[in-house]
């Protein structure tokens, strides 16, 4: 943590990052450290490489806040900052084309994660492999640095440990993690309204959407896989917010028996979001990054180009495989415990 300290408080000008397609804990992380660099009085500029999400847009200022990677608009702030700040990214790549252009600098670079896959890529690194959420990690950063947690803070932190630990309940969820929400709603943080914001904004379209993928499911691998296909010329007629289709997945893994959730989704013609999730039997991440996607040991996703036949029977045959490993052994909560912390 020292050498994060020391490059935050030398550094003038700064640009955060996160990975793409953000998720509530990236977002979280991006506007708190944002925030709270300001008021240390550094020049600060946060740069997504991906577009916010609509449903964390609440967490922003306003839409500028957290602007989409422009190179135009962009490059010659990122040639003038003295450090770049990458928060709750495992990995260069995962920056996209933000991480390509930081990477193309001699600037320092200061990893601030929780992945345990994360081998430490920065020039800075201040890696917590066993916390919750990055939320969490800057929560002890900034207990380091002395400042305290106001209100507009506070609630991005809120929203990164609240989402990154599956509202507390993921296994790397400890008294720690309790404690610091706690020290949240000390400073303001009101919990319904960010429940609300969070889980009960759908829009009609998703909710027709979700209805149809819930109709159609299949089960694959002794019913242990219950995934569902939506096709382009379906999705055009409800075409939800994007980001909400992270949540038709998580229906699929509540039907008893189910191991795998799995949303297979043709945005446009030939070109499948796929969404995954896992009860902890099997590391779904180890799926998503074979398909050049992301995510967490229960939860990831990847985009693929191709039919949705091929598809399908390419991502379905390697969650049977980890399946077949998994049943080789002992399948227990501590198992599935385990294989819920390594990401």
């Amino acid at each position: 943590m020292n050498k994060a300290l020391h490059a935050l408080k030398a550094a003038r000008s700064v640009v955060v990052t996160s990975h793409i397609q953000p998720d509530g804990d990236a977002v979280g992380a991006t506007v708190a450290l944002l925030r709270a660099l300001k008021i240390m009085g550094k020049e600060c500029r946060a740069i997504s490489p991906s577009h916010i999400p609509g449903g964390f847009m609440f967490v922003l200022r306003d839409e500028n806040e957290v602007v989409r990677y422009d190179p135009d608009r962009d490059d010659g702030f990122l040639g003038e900052a003295d450090l770049f700040v990458i928060v709750d990214c495992s990995n260069l790549e995962r920056a996209g084309e933000v991480g390509e252009a930081m990477a193309a600098l001699s600037t320092p670079i200061l990893v601030i994660d929780h992945h345990a896959t994360n081998v430490g890529f920065g020039t800075h690194s201040f890696i917590g492999r066993d916390v919750a959420s990055t939320g969490e990690l800057l929560m002890d950063l900034f207990e380091a640095l002395g400042l305290p947690i106001s209100p507009e803070i506070a609630v991005p932190l809120y929203v990164a440990i609240l989402t990154d630990t599956g509202g507390f309940n993921y296994p790397r969820t400890t008294k720690k993690t309790h404690r610091r929400a706690g020290e949240l709603l000390a400073a303001g943080v009101k919990p319904f309204e960010i429940h609300r914001k969070l889980s009960l904004d759908r829009t009609l379209e998703f909710m027709r959407l979700a209805g149809l993928a819930v109709f159609n499911t299949n089960l694959g691998y002794g019913d242990e896989i219950a995934y569902s296909i939506i096709h382009n010329d379906i999705y055009r007629k409800f075409t939800p917010r994007v980001d909400e289709l992270i949540m038709i997945p998580p229906y699929l893994t509540s039907i008893h028996g189910v191991e795998v959730g799995a949303l297979f989704l043709e945005f446009e013609p030939g070109r499948i979001i796929v969404e995954l999730r896992s009860k902890g039997l099997v590391d779904i991440s180890l799926v998503a990054t074979k398909f050049g996607g992301g995510g967490h040991s229960g939860a990831g996703g990847a985009r693929l180009e191709g039919e949705m036949p091929g598809v399908v029977y390419r991502v379905l045959s390697e969650i049977e495989k980890l399946l077949v490993e998994a049943r080789r052994g002992e399948v227990s909560e501590d198992l599935r415990g385990e294989v819920l912390s390594r990401t």
